[in-house]
């Protein structure tokens, strides 16, 4: 009896827990070099020549990364390696494949209603639909597994419930046939998966490549000359380079432990506590995921959701994105002088002779995937054509030539990286399948408008809350397929664009990385910076405050998304600028001098008056706030008084 009770509690444990990166070594690296050096290729391929039709192509893809996951994490937060079982489910996963692969044909062309599922259909798709709640769970987490869960529940006995939530009820051959042939309504093949097939594993590859060939220190020795010799030099720099190296890799996590390995013990050093130094690596990286012309993918599928150009996309977002980082580089600013830490010497700062004679040839891939991108050429192209240039670049940089060997290695770490992205937009899919085919989507977003009783600023506030949850430990691409069918429609009805709309659930997708308690951005800062997790994202979403609340200045100042006539456009941008800079200001609570706390709420009342729609009321505002600031600059006897050199205990411990 004791023995059956330990089982049961492990079990249920299990459930409820995440696995751990397996380290890459022997026969198992030989394994997935096998499957991932092929399936590297066999993208590059298909952006330059390829034919195949995106279902194809997404059954091609998942197959080999299924593999690949379950030989690169574990199926228990206590192991580091792989056991029987785990080998026993790759197996599986690629005898299934296989079947899935031969029968691409039938599915490509599938008729509901008239093409017949047979047994050995619905076998499949129930063996690939268990193995996906199985990487859910192992790289994801409970959250979104116990939410896909809870769909599929709903899908097969919703039809038992009466009233608002009812629904005429689904078979489970009928489930399992949508899950995997109908990829317009969603499922496992569906617009999540092949978008991360065609866009999001190019442009990771790229970043990866990019970073091996030595570029990451380009980035940062740009970063470290642009802002290094200003107050609080260090922590600019980690601004700085995490955006422009953001802009390209478009993960927060992995911008992070590229960016945030030199910049979090550079911020230590010169006197930031550790929870503040990870907190801004944080909030920084994450930025780059709203930075063109990546975006971390999302873009990408935001124009299959939307029917949005590419172009129009990352046009509208630029000024939003350059003052998100705009707001966080202000509170740094005023942080650091306050507590006077972050001063970097003169002779640590590279010049700018030394930063572009040793890296101005990153400048070419770079420079050529913007060209491409821009040119009109598919995003995968542009991909294809800056990973092809960052490889010739290498071979003329000294020691960071990309060879053979080094190829099949980044091939390995770019396939086990993105295994939690695989299988977070497969549940995805399958959320979306149980949204759309039940009417649930429908049913949620008239629900969120109806409590909302057409007040727009309480239906961006539900809306807010609804995909920061979502987004708790979820790649921004999935988060952002749930919540565009789930909550876009509602804030369309609201009275939002289509563009402001989508734009607002993809800004606060991306905040979920940095907001408690699922903090992903912030927990792998702190334990660069051996930090308590809950501490720097507490103190990440204090940094990043300003930043998330430009989404409720573009819906309500669409100038700064480049909509509407040019005075129009030149007034927002003018009038949002001026409030981040106020607020950013205010939150640290320094300007020459420390501010009490009756001016800065006023100031932050003023910079949110700002980003409303009373554009008078705005204007005065910030008069009244810019002549405050001019009078504690120049009529308060110019006093800069220092409150203290360390930082302060609390929350900006």
């Amino acid at each position: 009896m004791t023995s059956f009770m330990n089982l049961f509690k492990r079990t249920i444990w299990l459930a409820f827990s995440m696995g751990n990166k397996v380290p890459m070594e022997g026969g198992r690296y030989a394994l997935v070099a096998l499957l991932a050096v092929p399936l590297t290729v066999f993208e590059i391929w298909y952006a330059v020549a390829g034919n195949f039709g995106r279902l194809e192509l997404a059954i091609l893809f998942v197959v080999p990364m299924y593999v690949i996951s379950f030989l690169s994490i574990s199926h228990a937060p206590d192991s580091y390696r792989t056991t029987w079982v785990d080998y026993l489910l790759a197996l599986v996963s690629l005898v299934a494949g296989v079947y899935l692969i031969l029968q691409m044909g039938r599915y490509q062309d599938w008729i509901a209603g008239l093409d017949v599922y047979n047994t050995g259909d619905l076998v499949v798709a129930g063996i690939y639909s268990l193995l996906t709640l199985e990487l859910l769970r192992r790289c994801v987490g409970p959250g979104i597994s116990v939410v896909v869960w809870l769909v599929i529940l709903y899908s097969l006995f919703g039809g038992h419930l009466s009233g608002f939530f009812g629904h005429r009820g689904l078979d489970l051959s009928y489930m399992l046939e949508s899950l995997m042939v109908t990829p317009h309504d969603g499922g496992l093949f569906s617009a999540p998966i092949q978008v991360a097939a065609v866009y999001a594993f190019l442009f990771i590859t790229f970043g990866k490549f990019l970073e091996k060939s030595g570029g990451g220190d380009f980035f940062f020795n740009v970063a470290a000359v642009l802002a290094g010799r200003r107050t609080g030099g260090s922590a600019k720099i980690a601004v700085t380079s995490s955006g422009l190296f953001g802009m390209i890799s478009g993960s927060p996590a992995s911008d992070v432990m590229t960016t945030g390995s030199i910049t979090i013990p550079m911020m230590k050093r010169v006197g930031y506590s550790p929870r503040y130094a990870a907190a801004v690596e944080a909030v920084a990286s994450t930025g780059g995921s709203l930075l063109p012309p990546v975006m971390g993918a999302v873009v990408f599928l935001m124009v299959e959701f939307t029917g949005i150009s590419y172009t129009s996309i990352i046009g509208s977002i630029l000024v939003c994105s350059i003052l998100y980082y705009v707001g966080i580089y202000v509170q740094v600013h005023c942080y650091s002088a306050r507590h006077n830490v972050g001063h970097i010497d003169a002779v640590d700062i590279p010049t700018w002779l030394h930063t572009f004679r040793t890296g101005w040839i990153f400048i070419v891939p770079m420079g050529l995937l913007v060209y491409v991108l821009m040119s009109g050429r598919t995003p995968a192209l542009a991909a294809t054509f800056g990973l092809v240039a960052v490889i010739v670049v290498s071979w003329f940089v000294g020691g960071k030539a990309i060879t053979p060997r080094k190829f099949v290695q980044g091939c390995v770490e770019i396939c086990t990286a993105i295994a939690p992205l695989i299988a977070a937009v497969a549940g995805a899919g399958i959320l979306l399948i149980g949204l759309n085919v039940t009417g649930l989507a429908s049913k949620l977003s008239a629900l969120i408008f109806s409590v909302a009783e057409a007040n727009l600023l309480l239906a961006l506030l539900l809306a807010t809350i609804v995909t920061i949850i979502s987004g708790m430990g979820m790649p921004v691409v999935a988060v952002y397929s749930l919540v565009a069918v789930m909550v876009a429609p509602a804030l369309v009805d609201a009275g939002l664009t289509l563009l402001q709309a989508h734009l607002f659930l993809i800004f606060y997708g991306v905040a979920s990385y940095i907001t408690p308690p699922v903090a992903v951005a912030a927990y792998v800062a702190s334990s660069i910076a051996d930090e308590r997790p809950m501490a720097v994202s507490m103190t990440a979403a204090k940094v990043g405050l300003v930043a998330f609340t430009l989404p409720y200045a573009f819906v309500y100042n669409p100038g700064i998304l480049m909509i509407g006539p040019l005075e129009t456009i030149v007034f927002d941008v003018i009038k949002v600028t001026l409030g981040v800079l106020v607020m950013s200001t205010a939150v640290e609570g320094w300007y020459h001098g420390e501010l009490n706390r009756y001016a800065r709420t006023a100031l932050i009342v003023c910079g949110l008056v700002a980003f409303s729609v009373w554009d008078v009321a705005g204007v005065i505002g910030l008069l009244l706030a810019i002549f405050y600031l001019l009078f504690k600059r120049f009529g308060s006897n110019g006093s800069t008084r220092i409150v203290s050199t360390k930082p302060q205990a609390g929350f900006d411990k």
